[in-house]
């Protein structure tokens, strides 16, 4: 059991310095030295995240219309049978609603690039993995 949990958090500084802190394919001995070990964790070296662009197309479509439906509201004659402070509240949470599912779609895209620029950097990092542990065998 501890050695199970050592292993885990082995595995865990290798992909937390090499996924986050480097983009070169370059294998470390301590990296080899583990894999030699744990073959099988190989295959596991990726980003875990996909975002769809659907998805994100949707929030921000969705959200654009939140923020105009605000708009509207806020101008429109049945606000009016409102109370000055209960229009005021509706035109403001829906209207940041709508920007706020605007900013999580553009947190979403930014990061979609950034997991993609790491998949490339992981496929890179296997498959020297792969040819040194060949290279040695």
């Amino acid at each position: 059991m501890a050695r199970k949990a050592e292993d885990t958090q082995q595995i865990d500084r290798l992909f937390l310095k090499r996924l986050m802190h480097r983009g070169d394919a370059v294998v470390t001995d301590e990296e080899l030295a583990y894999f030699r070990d744990h073959p099988e964790q190989i295959d596991k070296i990726s980003a875990p995240v996909n975002i769809h662009k659907w998805f994100l197309a949707v929030g921000t479509l969705l959200g654009a219309a939140l923020v105009a439906a605000s708009k509207m509201l806020k101008f429109s004659e049945l606000a009016l049978l409102w109370s000055e402070a209960m229009r005021e509240f509706l035109v403001d949470i829906v209207f940041e609603t709508g920007v706020a599912l605007i900013g999580a779609a553009a947190t979403a895209y930014v990061l979609g690039i950034l997991l993609d620029r790491q998949q490339e950097n992981a496929s890179k990092w296997r498959a020297e993995i792969r040819k040194r542990l060949n290279e040695e065998g």
